[in-house]
C-alpha cells in the first residue's frame, strides 16, 4: 500500500508544486517573519503592492493569492505598520485602492535584497544550465496555469569576480 501512494506522489503534481513551493519558502520564511514581522500574506501583499501604483482587495487576492480575508488583515497590518494606505473609489465606494507609502517602499526596498540573496543561495547549487532549465520550466507552467508574464524571472548570474 505504502508503495502505490509513493507512486502516486511521485506523479501528483498539486503535490510535488506544494512540496517544492514549501520547499523553497522555507528560506525566505526566515527574513519577513522573524526578521521582519510579517506574515506570508502580509510580505505576499506588500511584494505585489511594490510592483504595482496601487491594487484593489480583488486583485491582490488574486495574485497574492489568497482568501479575502487574509488579505483584507494582511492590508490593515500593513495599514498600521504606516507602510499602505487605501482610498476608497470615486466611482464605486464599495472598492478601496491599496498603494504602498513612502514608509512602505522604504521598507520593501529594505527587505528585498535579503529575499534576492536568499533565493541567490538557494539556487547557488544549479549550473547556469539547470537555472535556464529550471526557469524555462516555470515559464512553462505559468503559461499553462494563465499566471506571471511566463517569460521566466530572472537569467543566471554571470562569473563571479
Amino acid at each position: 500500500m505504502g508503495k502505490v501512494r509513493a507512486l502516486f506522489l511521485q506523479s501528483y503534481l498539486p503535490y510535488r508544486l506544494n512540496l517544492l513551493a514549501e520547499m523553497t519558502s522555507e528560506g525566505t520564511r526566515e527574513i519577513y517573519r522573524r526578521r521582519h514581522g510579517l506574515t506570508r500574506p502580509e510580505w505576499r501583499v506588500l511584494v505585489n503592492l511594490a510592483e504595482a501604483p496601487s491594487l484593489t482587495a480583488s486583485a491582490l487576492c488574486a495574485l497574492v493569492p489568497a482568501h479575502k480575508t487574509k488579505v483584507s488583515r494582511a492590508l490593515v497590518a500593513l495599514e498600521k505598520r504606516g507602510w499602505v494606505r487605501r482610498e476608497v473609489d470615486a466611482r464605486d465606494r464599495r472598492v478601496s485602492h491599496a498603494a504602498l507609502t513612502l514608509k512602505g517602499r522604504r521598507a520593501f526596498a529594505r527587505i528585498r535584497p535579503e529575499m534576492e540573496a536568499a533565493t541567490e543561495a538557494l539556487l547557488a547549487p544549479l549550473s547556469a544550465e539547470d537555472r535556464r532549465r529550471v526557469d524555462e520550466g516555470l515559464a512553462v507552467l505559468e503559461r499553462l496555469f494563465g499566471v506571471g508574464g511566463g517569460e521566466g524571472v530572472a537569467p543566471a548570474p554571470g562569473p563571479r569576480a
